[in-house]
């Protein structure tokens, strides 16, 4: 971490997107290890997502004031501006039902909550963006650098970089900054990926082609470094980074690394490669219509390659990620068993 004295001040922090794995994280952190300056913690909730506060207090060893806010909603969000001075902008959807709220919430949303931030006299917004929003890479050997122009390819990584756009848009001196982390991994694992862990267990996997598409990962613990360094690091200033881990696996890769991590050989359904290809264009077809299918989509994004290069971040902000691919899914394994949702490891 950037020494203290080097760094800007944090003062009063606003994080949103809270409860959720990122905020969990990075929440567990400053509880252990306050930022330098930090004056106090508030929180941004989703109204109407349950949110017990001495619960989340007791689980991340932080107190903080929760405040219950709507991105779509201009009173709430400058309501939930006032006094503060740096904000950890993490709020957003991943999947949906309709194709318009990814720009509701990521794109109107994150415009909404910058333009509030700059009037308020926020000192410097951090903006947890995607690697989508950059596109995907030629090829599985050229890694997607900051300099390369973004050009994603759905509808969630275009509102992501709208986002992005809005955010550079907005008038005044605000200091922001741009993280682009790849997919998220590690404990606390949400049944999304717990549902994984079961099928390979249980079944088979797909595998789209050769399953040699190139692939960034994030462990949670290092997205939450870059936050960390995001909010004090000067050079961060009007910077955008990629932010994953040292290593730029594989589809097959990281699959295999998940069945090591449950002691098991992994089993794929194999699936020719043109079968990517077509489920994108049937996903760009629902898209047009205004449809999202998180199965078709998912399908249809895996043959791209979207390794990323993470230099940048390590030689301006001292980036430095601890964890390699077996470590992290070992952690996750071993979270989920302790909670009883996965079976016990296999004797030997």
């Amino acid at each position: 971490m950037i020494n203290g004295a080097c760094g800007r001040r944090v003062g009063h922090l606003l994080l949103t997107g809270v409860p959720g794995w990122l905020t969990e994280g990075l929440a567990a952190s400053l509880g252990r290890d306050p930022l330098p300056g930090l004056a106090g913690v508030r929180y941004l909730v989703q109204p109407g997502v349950p949110f017990d506060r001495e619960a989340f207090a007791r689980r991340v060893g932080l107190e903080a004031e929760p405040v219950a806010a709507d991105l779509r909603d201009a009173d709430g969000v400058r309501a939930a501006l006032r006094g503060i001075d740096t904000c950890i902008h993490a709020a957003g959807v991943i999947h949906v039902r309709r194709i318009r709220e990814f720009f509701e919430v990521n794109t109107d949303g994150t415009r909404r909550l910058a333009e509030a931030a700059a009037t308020s006299g926020v000192g410097r917004f951090v903006f947890v963006s995607s690697n989508a929003a950059g596109g995907s890479a030629h090829a599985e050997d050229r890694p997607l650098t900051e300099e390369d122009p973004a050009r994603p390819r759905s509808a969630y990584g275009l509102s992501k970089w709208r986002a992005e756009e809005a955010l550079a848009a907005v008038a005044g001196p605000m200091e922001r900054v741009v993280l682009r982390p790849c997919m998220f991994y590690g404990p606390p694992v949400p049944e999304r990926h717990v549902d994984v862990y079961r099928r390979l267990l249980t079944g088979r996997l797909p595998l789209v082609g050769s399953g040699r598409y190139a692939r960034s990962v994030t462990h949670i613990d290092h997205l939450v470094q870059a936050c960390r360094l995001a909010a004090v690091h000067p050079s961060a200033a009007g910077r955008t980074y990629y932010v994953a881990d040292r290593e730029v696996h594989t589809t097959r890769g990281i699959v295999e690394a998940m069945a090591r991590a449950l002691g098991v050989s992994p089993r794929f359904l194999p699936l020719p490669a043109a079968v990517g290809p077509v489920a994108h264009a049937c996903d760009a077809a629902l898209t047009a219509a205004g449809i999202y299918w998180q199965n078709l989509h998912l399908v249809g994004e895996s043959t791209w390659h979207v390794g990323v290069s993470i230099e940048r971040a390590r030689r301006e902000l001292g980036y430095s990620p601890e964890f390699d691919l077996d470590h992290g899914l070992r952690a996750a394994v071993a979270w989920c068993r302790e909670r009883d949702k996965l079976p016990p490891e296999p004797r030997a």
